[in-house]
């Protein structure tokens, strides 16, 4: 990747965490999305677990559990390839998270409860700090 599409990725990266850490979920959707359309390379994956992340959490959030149990485990499948630090990001903490949204979501469609989540209940792209 050159010095200009490298910038280009990253200002739409961190867009897409600023975003996903707002609870925009429909917004950062789109913009992992249009990295991953173009990417290539071994971290294509990656963005796709971001993207089925984000997505999980938007259907969360709107009550629809069938769904975000769906994207939430096709997202841990392709995040827990990835080193726990994966691209300046503490993706250890953040699967955990995953895992209890996956939880909550499933102990939901089990009871047939539809409820609205607090935001305060999704996770977080936390950046690892060197």
């Amino acid at each position: 990747m050159n010095v200009e599409t490298q910038s280009q990725f990253d200002k739409i990266f961190w867009r897409g965490v600023d975003l996903f850490n707002a609870k925009d979920f429909f917004e950062c959707h789109d913009a992992f999305e249009e990295l991953w359309q173009e990417d290539r390379s071994d971290g294509r994956l990656f963005l796709q677990g971001l993207i089925q992340a984000a997505v999980g959490c938007h259907h969360l959030s709107n009550g629809n559990t069938s769904g975000a149990i769906s994207q939430y485990m096709k997202s841990l499948d392709k995040l827990k390839k990835y080193p726990d630090d994966y691209l300046e990001l503490d993706m250890k903490s953040f699967r955990k998270e995953i895992e209890r949204c996956f939880d909550g979501a499933c102990l939901m469609n089990s009871k047939g409860a539809v409820y609205e989540v607090d935001n305060s209940f999704f996770p977080e792209l936390q950046r690892i700090h060197s």
